[in-house]
């Protein structure tokens, strides 16, 4: 709002002067705001507040005007506050913020609000700020993680909205989400953090703390007092440090009913959940759930969408992807089996997909870690490998494997069944040492494929050596 504004507003018909003759008539104004606003000078001291401002402080309007608004922002955001306001000059006419701070109550309790600020228009006689407190709420904040959820948006962003609900009225403490994911050399689940962790790093993933007896367990497991002996030495003296007594930690759970992330709270005070906050933890539960759902279902169809459902090896639609992505320039063994077509004339399509699928199982023990197996149609399989990882003779080594595997027999429903291999090999860079791309790769190892095939088949030809 303009000086201008503000002083048609607050003097009355026909007088003169300017805003700071008419203090009283001001603060009214102020008090019509649906927000907590106050005044304060370049020094930082409040010279006018309104009623919804001194409601939400809790302290007297004449033990509130006069000092420094410093005294009532938590000390770790004073310089976030600040900083927004050091930068005045860059918003001269123009609104600040906002930026997420802790305002100190009557009482000492914490709360996040958001700060925004506006230089004083020059009528109102004051040369300082005019400043909004924000309060959110955790229907508020989960509002925004709902629609990252509806609008498919990743899920750490998501689970991180969900995280800061911990610091919105009611909760009115730090919000944190630790996922739970399975090791790569063990079954034992680590957590993956998500939002605000008040300790130390290592107490994330340590035993016999309440997060991972709610893990464990899947029930509440609740801190109210972190001195009363209720958690672990550790982590209460922690606690204790961080000046957070008190946390409510609660499980996620997948459809199935395992647990798949915590939630926790972390509160200033060592008072117990009410109802209303109760309703609010379980909406945040509620959202994660949904949250952590859809990112599961959304890898389920990623790779149903990317992978051969006889073999699980990856499709045509995933070698398209790489080869649009693909710069490197990697070596291709293109793979046709021999035969093939008689197992089906005579034992049947069932037993030919057992056999499509043994193959590829095969193909995928033979070949490296850094090879990617792709069935690209009915008896054709393609390895494409990092050229940077071969050295001269390793493909055809490869592709020997691969023939020796395949020519192995399969027993498929009570058959034996025979059939055999001709692999086709391109190089990433021809004879001439000329790159090629991996679509032109790809074509010139089918041609020597069919070379190999024209030589009676379960055979190996590399189109750039000669052997």
């Amino acid at each position: 709002m303009s000086g201008k504004a503000l002083q048609d507003c607050s003097a009355p018909a026909g007088a003169g002067g300017t805003l700071a003759d008419f203090a009283g008539d001001i603060v009214l104004l102020l008090n019509v705001m649906p927000v907590a606003m106050f005044v304060i000078d370049r020094s930082g001291f409040v010279v006018l507040a309104n009623d919804r401002l001194i409601d939400l402080i809790g302290v007297p309007h004449e033990d509130f005007v006069g000092r420094s608004a410093l005294d009532f922002i938590d000390p770790s955001d004073v310089d976030d506050a600040l900083g927004m306001l050091g930068d005045g000059e860059h918003f001269r006419g123009a609104l600040m913020g906002p930026t997420r701070i802790r305002y100190v109550d009557a009482a000492g309790e914490r709360h996040y609000t958001q700060f925004w600020a506006y230089e004083t228009p020059p009528d109102l006689g004051v040369d300082g700020y005019i400043i909004t407190l924000t309060a959110e709420s955790v229907r508020d904040v989960l509002a925004t993680a709902m629609s990252a959820v509806a609008s498919d948006e990743p899920l750490d962003r998501t689970l991180g909205a969900i995280a800061s609900a911990g610091r919105a009225a009611p909760l009115d403490g730090i919000g944190t989400v630790l996922v739970a994911e399975p090791t790569s050399a063990t079954d034992e689940e680590r957590f993956r953090l998500i939002g605000d962790w008040p300790l130390s790093n290592e107490l994330i993933n340590a035993f016999a703390t309440p997060w991972r007896r709610c893990l464990v367990q899947g029930t509440a497991q609740d801190v109210i007092d972190s001195g009363s002996g209720a958690v672990d030495a550790r982590t209460g003296a922690e606690m204790a440090m961080a000046g957070l007594p008190a946390a409510w930690v609660r499980p996620v759970f997948a459809s199935d009913g395992d647990v798949v992330a915590v939630f926790i709270v972390w509160r200033f005070t060592t008072a117990p959940v009410s109802g209303n906050q109760e309703v609010h933890i379980g909406e945040s539960v509620r959202l994660a759930h949904l949250a952590l759902e859809q990112a599961y279902h959304r890898r389920e169809l990623e790779y149903a969408a990317h992978r051969d459902a006889l073999t699980g090896v990856g499709n045509r639609a995933s070698l398209n992807d790489r080869i649009s992505l693909e710069r490197a320039h990697p070596d291709v063994l293109f793979i046709d089996l021999d035969h093939f077509k008689t197992v089906n004339d005579t034992f049947g399509h069932d037993v030919g997909d057992e056999v499509i699928a043994q193959v590829g199982r095969r193909i995928s023990e033979a070949v490296r870690h850094s090879d990617a197996v792709y069935r690209t149609g009915g008896d054709e399989f393609i390895v494409v490998c990092d050229r940077q990882a071969n050295r001269p003779n390793d493909l055809l080594r490869l592709a020997d494997r691969i023939v020796e595997r395949i020519t192995a027999p399969f027993d498929c429903r009570e058959h034996r069944v025979r059939i055999g291999a001709s692999v086709g090999i391109a190089g990433g860079e021809d004879a001439r040492g000329e790159p090629r791309s991996l679509q032109k790769a790809i074509v010139v190892a089918d041609r020597a494929m069919y070379v190999a095939k024209e030589r009676g088949g379960g055979c190996v030809h590399h189109a750039d050596v000669v052997r």
